[in-house]
């Protein structure tokens, strides 16, 4: 190292600028093994991730470099000589004193070490002296206990990031490194949001998706309508196929297709130790056979997962019967799937491949979301399930749009009101345009009038084509339920029955919300007296409501009457 005079090194350091160089040794390259040719003095230069061979004749010039990630193996066959093996050559070469050598190594390993903290020197150590071996480990030993106690930023996120920037000679994005120092560390965020770092080209953001596989702090990864290049995918899935503490991926319409379900499924299948344990790929149209591949692999996460939402995924009753199955036949789901979301794939539920759903929804499970909407699933058939199961942490639950029989003749069976007499923490549930029965409803309103642990629910019965009938049950048993305190009786027909209907709900004591839109399709005198009667409801100090939704009623000059009512009301929308 003393042989090294300082001019020479401010010389290297200006042709390596920016990077920082930190070590400067001479030593003596050999020739390889099957050639003829002759040793020659050269310089190794180490800088933070990258090595580079110069020639020790002015004027100083590069002849070879290599990345640290490239190094497949080092053979130290002496105190002061070495074999370095990369991807791309082979370098024999000799150093004056053992230190010199000693410190090569260990700056190599230990940039190593810092970006990819569960490295291990051993495994590129093939050939080392066992006292040297025993320093390096020592070392390496060393800065682990450095970075437990002092970690970089967000888990050193940002040298892992340069490292690969060097690597694949990209230019380092400053404005990525400024984010994660500042933003994401000071506030604590585990959270990589891909849209921050939307306006980078895919590469450098592919590069960034990159260093979250050997990063320990980031334990989400999170996009929505960006599409992602093959790039970002590629990455990803490796990402997937290695992560020591990815725990939720939510890539949300992010243009993923059949292909990237296969391969995160073998990616998944290559890391029995993944710590997933929430995915949402909802808005990528990933087919029947892109979820059947994902399928056989969930099942064997070693956790089980918290959250799966598959909504809007192009998902066919043959996909969704894949999935049911593994979801029935998985022990561990039952204890750890807390939100399911299959919505939103129509016919996905309408044939004897739910029976696997239906199965495991009728065995004790842990579910508190559940979105059903929008898949043809049959509600009588459902609500069988849902009241014979132990569904006791239900808070969400969304079957809007889907019929509720699919049955010739509709008997409607007990189940349902079964099912909302037991239920203990339900705070919304979604039943708009399911076309329920009068019967069934009338069952649905029984069974929240005798669950006395139930409150603050939401309920949601609009377009549900009710008309006088169903008017008639809810003004039979509405006053009863203590349960609901939001309810939406929007387009149903109501338009003969609105003024006793009113009357009706007004005298509900927990209703603290309701909408009333689109049951206005009436003549200007009938209009007239239903707007009269909302005003009152309005003005009633006795009135229990906090705000009253008639939007999208086309109500006209009648919007008068109800603007009249406001001065002294309390509730308006």
């Amino acid at each position: 190292m003393d042989s090294v005079s300082q001019n020479l090194k401010d010389e290297i350091s200006q042709l390596l600028s920016p990077h920082r160089v930190c070590l400067v040794t001479p030593v003596t390259l050999h020739p390889p093994a099957q050639t003829c040719g002759r040793s020659a003095s050269r310089f190794v230069v180490l800088s933070l991730w990258r090595g580079y061979l110069f020639d020790n004749k002015p004027p100083v010039r590069m002849e070879s470099t290599f990345s640290y990630l490239e190094i497949c193996s080092i053979n130290i066959h002496s105190l002061t000589q070495v074999v370095l093996e990369t991807d791309r050559q082979t370098l024999s070469f000799s150093v004056l004193h053992a230190e010199d050598l000693e410190a090569m190594v260990c700056h190599m390993t230990a940039s190593l070490k810092r970006v990819f903290p569960d490295s291990s020197p051993g495994k590129l150590l093939k050939t080392v002296p066992a006292d040297l071996l025993q320093r390096i480990l020592t070392l390496t030993d060393e800065i682990e206990e450095q970075l437990s106690i002092r970690p970089g930023s967000c888990g050193g996120f940002s040298d892992t990031y340069a490292a690969l920037c060097d690597f694949n000679e990209l230019p380092f994005r400053e404005e990525i490194q400024w984010d994660i120092d500042n933003i994401y560390h000071m506030n604590n965020w585990r959270e990589f949001n891909l849209q921050d770092f939307s306006h980078l080209d895919s590469r450098h953001l592919a590069l960034a998706v990159a260093a979250l596989s050997f990063n320990q702090w980031f334990t989400k990864i999170h996009s929505k309508e960006l599409k992602l290049s093959v790039d970002i995918q590629q990455q990803l899935t490796f990402l997937l196929s290695r992560s020591p503490s990815l725990e939720e991926v939510s890539l949300e319409a992010s243009g993923l297709k059949m292909d990237f379900a296969f391969k995160m499924a073998a990616a998944l299948r290559e890391h029995p130790s993944s710590t997933l344990q929430s995915l949402n790929l909802s808005g990528n149209p990933l087919e029947d056979k892109g979820v059947m591949a994902l399928s056989q692999e969930l099942g064997s996460l070693a956790a089980g997962l918290r959250l799966l939402s598959l909504s809007r995924v192009s998902m066919t009753a043959r996909g969704a019967g894949c999935l049911s199955q593994v979801l029935s036949s998985t022990q561990l789901f039952s204890a750890s799937l807390t939100h399911l979301d299959l919505s939103a794939n129509p016919g996905s539920m309408g044939n004897e491949e739910a029976t696997f759903l239906f199965k495991f929804l009728s065995s004790t499970n842990s579910l508190s979301h559940l979105d059903l909407s929008d898949t043809s699933c049959p509600l009588d058939t459902l609500f069988v399930s849902l009241s014979a199961g132990r569904c006791f942490k239900l808070m969400h639950l969304n079957l809007a749009r889907n019929p509720f029989s699919h049955r010739k003749v509709r008997e409607v069976t007990r189940s349902i009101g079964q099912f909302f007499s037991q239920s203990c923490e339900l705070k919304y549930v979604g039943l708009s345009a399911t076309k329920l029965p009068p019967q069934a409803l009338r069952l649905l309103l029984q069974g929240l009038a005798t669950n006395i642990l139930l409150l603050g629910l939401g309920l949601d019965i609009s377009s549900c084509e009710l008309r006088s009938a169903g008017a008639q049950v809810i003004q039979e048993h509405i006053s009863e339920v203590t349960a609901i305190t939001s309810l939406d009786i929007s387009d149903n027909g109501f338009e003969s029955d609105m003024v006793t209907l009113v009357l009706s709900v007004g005298r509900c004591p927990s209703l603290r919300h309701l909408a009333l839109g689109r049951n206005f399709a009436m003549k200007s005198r009938p209009l007239t007296d239903v707007l009269h009667r909302i005003a009152q409801l309005i003005q009633d100090e006795e009135c229990p409501l906090q705000s009253l939704s008639v939007s999208d009623s086309k109500l006209k000059a009648g919007v008068h009457i109800l603007l009249s009512a406001l001065g002294g009301a309390r509730c308006s929308d």
